[in-house]
């Protein structure tokens, strides 16, 4: 009998608990002394309480001797972003003004965890506030990448991604307004979904601050694993109203239609002026798309409509900037507008990010200016719903590069980064995810290759309004193709 479980899946781990090969208890010691063991070069799980998570394992052992069942994750231990507020830890989001914030009441998300039977053990390491592609902060410091530890992990679900690179649990649950799930699973490898928007209650995650009841317009919460399955079945339990919508609303997301993968029509588009991606990343691709024409699926490559990034990403820097700016004094707010024609004249010739005077306008714009952005959303996403008339999923790359070396210096703005020998602004990171977040589409992260520097690459499998299983299902058919998780090397 294995007593090596840091690559099973939740699946795999929760059926030899049922079937009596495995405890929680023996499954969370075993994480926990490999996180002591690996966790000190990566420094992914940053907060933990093993104490509580021992004693509620024995308590799923026991229940399970019992004949009772706690739920689909019974007995299961995880760890989740530090975002989330978990009573027993404290929920600091990257901040050193809330290092000392200890939550009386679980956020929903994980409560719904909890009460499937899941065993919240640990949280994992974030950028200030959710705030960056990168996960640092001055109250834990930087998380690693397991591929390679100069590197990030990504942001903000940093630590998230690298803990399940890793092997310290099976599935995580992160969040997702910049691509803070699809960025860290692709730069390292593993599963990660963003919901359609405002299916998964964000009540208890920082950001905003603590306390907050209303839902953040654009943000998600999702699940992150290392196979397609999990993710589905952490979807499963977490899916469902916010407490605001409470009793008299209830989901019931449409089961995806296809069974096979010939069964898919497929937009392939990798190519946009705005964005170009970097060539290490394309053989990947090339052979994604060769195994999909082998399988018999029907492949179209170009834009959805003729449409293409810029399309979407200044609406989408406008709403982003109306999130942001939320939490900027009155005066900051109305520097940044100011600032954004200024910012437009000199962009081109001081190589700023493209585009990013949206950001700031959005950041100090008026409510009727807002209303006019999200109309646009709307008119945005009802004509993009056509694309789906004629596919089933539309496939993209999930940024231009993958992972590269730490880099927390200067500001987010002015930072570049080289892809092909070229700078690239750092901001442009966030092109390729602004459609699917703009337009509250579901998009999953998930893993088809890797370089020839050894770095991992994913897919973004973007699906129309709700049709979340269908975007899942679509990764769980490339595993059955071959196209899977890989572990980093020396884990």
């Amino acid at each position: 009998m294995t007593t090596e479980w840091a690559y099973h899946s939740a699946k795999q781990l929760l059926t030899d608990m049922k079937n009596g090969k495995l405890t929680s208890r023996q499954l969370l010691d075993y994480y926990i002394k490999r996180i002591e063991r690996l966790n000190p070069q990566l420094n992914a799980v940053i907060a933990t309480d093993f104490s509580a998570a021992r004693a509620r394992a024995d308590a799923a052992d026991k229940a399970r001797i019992d004949g009772k069942s706690w739920g689909p994750l019974h007995g299961l231990p995880m760890t989740v972003k530090d975002t989330y507020e978990v009573v027993g830890m404290p929920c600091v989001a990257g901040a050193p003004s809330l290092k000392d914030h200890l939550p009386k009441k679980n956020a929903v998300a994980v409560q719904r965890l909890e009460d499937a039977g899941a065993i919240v053990f640990g949280k994992t390491n974030v950028p200030l506030f959710a705030s960056d592609i990168q996960s640092y902060n001055k109250v834990y410091g930087t998380t690693h990448n397991p591929w390679n530890v100069q590197y990030t992990p990504g942001g903000s679900s940093g630590g998230a991604a690298a803990s399940l690179a890793a092997g310290f649990t099976s599935v995580e649950l992160g969040s997702d307004i910049g691509g803070s799930i699809r960025t860290p699973a692709h730069f390292c490898g593993v599963y990660g979904h963003k919901p359609t928007h405002g299916i998964i209650s964000l009540r208890g995650h920082i950001p905003g601050p603590p306390g907050v009841l209303s839902e953040t317009d654009l943000a998600v919460a999702g699940p992150m694993a290392r196979t397609a399955d999990d993710l589905q079945m952490l979807m499963d339990v977490v899916t469902g109203p916010s407490p605001l919508m409470e009793p008299g609303w209830n989901l019931k997301l449409p089961a995806a239609k296809q069974r096979k993968l010939q069964d898919f029509r497929v937009l392939f588009w990798f190519d946009d002026p705005l964005c170009p991606i970097g060539s290490d990343m394309q053989p990947a691709y090339a052979q994604l798309k060769r195994t999909l024409e082998e399988q018999g699926v029907s492949v179209t490559t170009g834009s959805p409509l003729g449409m293409n990034l810029e399309t979407f990403y200044p609406t989408y820097l406008k709403l982003i900037g109306g999130v942001m700016g939320a939490s900027h004094k009155k005066v900051e707010r109305t520097v940044m507008s100011l600032a954004a024609p200024v910012f437009e004249k000199l962009g081109s010739r001081f190589k700023l990010p493209k585009l990013f005077d949206n950001y700031l306008i959005g950041a100090g714009q008026s409510h009727v200016d807002w209303l006019r952005a999200s109309e646009k959303r709307y008119r945005l996403r009802e004509k993009f719903k056509a694309v789906f008339d004629e596919f089933d999923v539309v496939l993209c790359p999930v940024a231009m590069t993958t992972t590269f070396k730490h880099l927390q210096q200067p500001e987010m703005l002015l930072r570049k980064i080289t892809v092909d020998g070229k700078q690239r602004n750092y901001p442009d990171l966030f092109m390729w995810i602004a459609p699917a977040t703009l337009m509250g589409l579901p998009a999953t992260s998930a893993p088809v290759g890797v370089t020839k520097e050894g770095l991992p690459v994913n897919v973004q499998i973007v699906g129309a309004p709700y049709e979340d299983k269908t975007t899942i299902r679509f990764a769980k058919l490339l595993e059955k193709a071959g196209i899977t998780f890989q572990a980093p090397p020396g884990y």
